[in-house]
C-alpha cells in the first residue's frame, strides 16, 4: 500500500452497506421530528467517551480501498487504528495531551498540536477532521438536514460541501447511533459500517 493511499484511507475513515433503517419493532416517540432531533442532539452531545469497531471503504473513480476501523474517544483525546487484511497495520492517528500523532505502516511518525494541520500537511484533500467525531455519532453539525419520524438525521448537507447519508441506525444504551453512513463530495464516496459500540468506555 502506498504512502498516499494510506493517507487517503485514514482521512476518509476518520470522517471520516446502505439499507433502510430497521425500526418496525419500535414505536416512534411523541413529538415532531424537529423536537425529537433537538432532544437527540442533546443525547449525542453528552457522549464524551466511547469505543467502536467497524469497516470503512473509500471509493473514487480510480480506486476502492477498505480497512477495519477501531476508534477510541476519551473526551478530547482519541486513538484511531486502521488495519488491512489479516490484521496488517495500515496506520494510526492519536491525540493525547494536546499533541496529535500520525503513525504510518512503516512506523514513520508525524506530530502536530493541531490535528487538522497535521492532516492538511499530508493530504491535498480538505477534510474537516475536527467535525468527524460528531459526524460518526450521528450529528452532521448543520441545520440542512432531513429527519425521519424518530428525529434522526437521514440526509444532511454540510456547509463545506459534504453530503452525509445515515442509512441505518442501531439502538445502543437507549440512544440511536449510526450503523451505516455514506459520505460524498464530488467524485469521492466513503461508506462506514459501525459495530460494537461501547459508550462511557474507560481509557486503557
Amino acid at each position: 500500500m502506498t504512502f498516499q493511499r494510506s493517507i487517503y484511507i485514514i482521512l476518509m475513515s476518520i470522517l471520516l452497506s446502505a439499507c433502510s433503517s430497521t425500526t418496525t419493532q419500535y414505536q416512534p416517540p411523541a413529538g415532531s421530528p424537529q423536537q425529537l432531533w433537538q432532544q437527540h442532539q442533546l443525547q449525542l452531545q453528552a457522549i464524551e467517551t466511547w469505543q467502536l469497531q467497524g469497516q470503512i471503504a473509500f471509493i473514487s473513480p480510480d480506486s476502492r480501498n477498505s480497512a477495519t476501523l477501531n476508534w477510541q474517544q476519551y473526551v478530547n483525546d482519541f486513538k484511531i487504528n486502521l488495519t488491512g487484511p489479516f490484521g496488517i497495520h495500515v496506520l494510526t492517528i492519536k491525540r493525547k495531551d494536546n499533541i496529535s500523532t500520525l503513525i504510518l505502516d512503516d512506523d514513520r511518525q508525524y506530530q502536530s498540536n493541531n490535528t487538522q494541520t497535521l492532516i492538511n500537511q499530508l493530504s491535498p484533500i480538505p477534510i474537516p477532521v475536527n467535525q468527524l467525531r460528531a459526524w460518526i455519532l450521528g450529528d452532521p453539525l448543520t441545520d440542512n438536514v432531513t429527519l425521519d419520524s424518530y428525529g434522526r438525521v437521514t440526509q444532511a448537507l454540510h456547509p463545506q460541501g459534504w453530503a452525509i447519508s445515515y442509512t441505518q441506525y442501531q439502538l445502543i444504551d437507549a440512544i440511536w447511533l449510526p450503523k451505516n453512513i455514506v459520505i460524498k463530495q464530488d467524485a469521492l464516496r466513503i461508506k462506514i459500517t459501525t459495530r460494537n459500540w461501547k459508550l462511557n468506555a474507560t481509557q486503557d
